[in-house]
């Protein structure tokens, strides 16, 4: 199906999404650097991951809170696939997980996070008259 989008519109959807995607990433380094939380690999030696460590503390995910994020923001522009946005930050959200990253606390408070920051941006872009993404 042929979708015509604006190209004006679109700028706006844009910079919608990266003003909640740099919201996300100022409140989480801002929880990472408070709280300082260890990674599991530092919590227990017996937990070994493929990939390494992030330099930076562990609470909460960076992923989980970008994720939930631009998710949130997408379903609000594109509502026919908000489904699909939100299975794809649950995912990106359980990678960290999985790959012994993050503990599950540092997933679920970045997705709960994440996506009040993107109700945030959904919530201006209602009050400025942004609308959806046609």
């Amino acid at each position: 199906m042929k979708q015509n989008y604006s190209e004006v519109r679109w700028a706006r959807n844009f910079a919608l999404l990266n003003m909640a995607e740099m919201d996300a990433a100022i409140v989480c380094w801002d929880t990472k650097y408070f709280y300082f939380n260890p990674r599991p690999t530092q919590i227990n030696d017996q937990v070994k991951t493929l990939t390494g460590i992030p330099n930076f503390p562990s609470y909460s995910s960076g992923h989980s809170n970008f994720s939930a994020a631009a998710a949130t923001v997408l379903s609000y522009l594109l509502p026919d696939r908000g489904t699909k946005f939100t299975d794809l930050a649950q995912q990106a959200s359980l990678s960290r997980l999985v790959g012994a990253i993050h503990t599950r606390q540092d997933i679920e408070v970045g997705q709960q996070t994440g996506k009040a920051v993107g109700q945030y941006a959904v919530t201006r872009a209602q009050g400025d008259g942004a609308g959806s993404g046609n």
